[in-house]
């Protein structure tokens, strides 16, 4: 009983190409190994439909296929937010079992499609998952703690995934895949079952101003006031910005809000911090717009991050991933590492070294795929949690075929 996986990592300007090469190779690498399912990650210049269909028509026809577009991609090694990029997984082996699933127009009743999606990921399973992996439209105005909340509903595996990407700049538009549909406004998901194990590392990078306030007003996925006070004022007084910079993303690459968030372990009480990237100012009501409600009462810190503290975040998930993995070498590794984080923040020379030290740290064997994404499930007091400037690492561990 084992189970398999494979990465491909291609920089194939053309889509058809791109698409058939990977897939050509996927099946080579898996050989007499049954192939359940592909993830797939490809830059926004892609021509995606035909990418799809190309990668498609060179698989066995029950091959599950889903992904979505990044920033950039990671593949093994390798790593690019630069030209065309095209990143595959395939999931497979005899032990293994995949379900996959998609809701359209997630900004609408997030937590039904949440729910619905995870019902029938389990139903089409035909047992609880052991991981899902999920992809969202971050542009699309979906509050992503609800679309989590409603997953939980009918599920108690980890969840981890990402929103999808696009070129750093001004917001403009993502997609998912389901099969050889393209999408926008959409959710997918994948969910795994077999003789495996996860470990699921995180890492934020943020410094903590250490000076507590509470979102007084809120309204959706929008913080209106902080401390009774117009929020845009707040983040203008604590950030030192002027008011051209309050509409420059690269302003809010700098700067996040820790929102705090409580559960129980072991009977005691305990208090984390999710971070949270500003996407913009509404100019009307000068309200924060986040990418998930905020609860009014509730704590929050402003942020800072320097690039020291963000390699050092990753050295620290690194060090308790080893700890975690006691000797154990994982087969399968998946990475969804903030696109603020990366290229824009940390540089091309930065973001490459990072990897390379957390490659030969984690899995520097192991089939290896990653996405700069714009916005982060993971981990949170033993919660599933949405995160900004934020990097998620799903290990898979047991019953390789390697």
């Amino acid at each position: 009983m084992q189970t398999f996986a494979s990465s491909i990592y291609s920089l194939e300007p053309d889509s058809l190409d791109a698409g058939r090469q990977a897939a050509q190779k996927l099946k080579a690498d898996f050989g007499s190994q049954p192939l359940r399912a592909a993830l797939v990650y490809a830059t926004m210049n892609h021509d995606h439909g035909p990418l799809l269909e190309a990668f498609r028509a060179e698989l066995p026809e029950g091959v599950l296929v889903l992904g979505t577009s990044g920033q950039g991609v990671v593949g093994g090694d390798e790593l690019s937010e630069e030209g065309m990029v095209l990143g595959v997984m395939g999931f497979g082996g005899d032990a293994l079992h995949a379900a996959t699933a998609v809701e359209r127009e997630v900004q609408v009743d997030s937590k039904q499609k949440g729910r619905a999606m995870a019902r029938s990921l389990k139903e089409k399973l035909g047992a609880e998952p052991k991981v899902i992996i999920t992809f969202y439209d971050p542009l699309c105005g979906v509050d992503v703690e609800s679309l989590i909340a409603g997953m939980r509903m009918e599920v108690a595996c980890p969840i981890a995934g990402a929103g999808s990407g696009q070129p750093w700049g001004v917001p403009r538009e993502t997609v998912q895949f389901m099969e050889t549909e393209v999408l926008s406004h959409g959710a997918v998901a994948l969910a795994l079952n077999g003789p495996f194990t996860t470990e699921i590392g995180l890492s934020h990078g943020t410094v903590a101003s250490g000076i507590r306030s509470v979102a007084t007003k809120t309204q959706g996925n929008m913080i209106l006031e902080i401390d009774g006070r117009p929020a845009v004022d707040v983040w203008r007084e604590v950030t030192g910005c002027g008011p051209d910079e309050i509409i420059d993303q690269s302003h809010f690459a700098i700067w996040a809000l820790g929102v705090e968030r409580a559960a129980t372990l072991g009977g005691e009480e305990k208090v984390d911090r999710v971070i949270r990237g500003a996407f913009g100012i509404e100019p009307k009501s000068g309200g924060i717009i986040l990418q998930a409600a905020v609860s009014e009462g509730t704590g929050i810190m402003f942020h800072h991050r320097t690039v020291e503290e963000v390699l050092q975040g990753t050295t620290k998930m690194a060090d308790d991933l080893q700890r975690r993995l006691d000797g154990r070498s994982p087969w399968a590794v998946l990475g969804f590492e903030c696109a603020a984080r990366t290229y824009p923040f940390l540089g091309p020379v930065n973001t490459r070294a990072e990897h390379k030290a957390l490659r030969a740290a984690i899995a520097p064997k192991a089939p290896w795929l990653g996405m700069m994404a714009w916005g982060e499930i993971g981990p949170c007091l033993g919660q599933t949690a949405f995160h900004n400037y934020t990097y998620p690492l799903v290990t898979f561990l047991g019953a390789s075929a390697q």
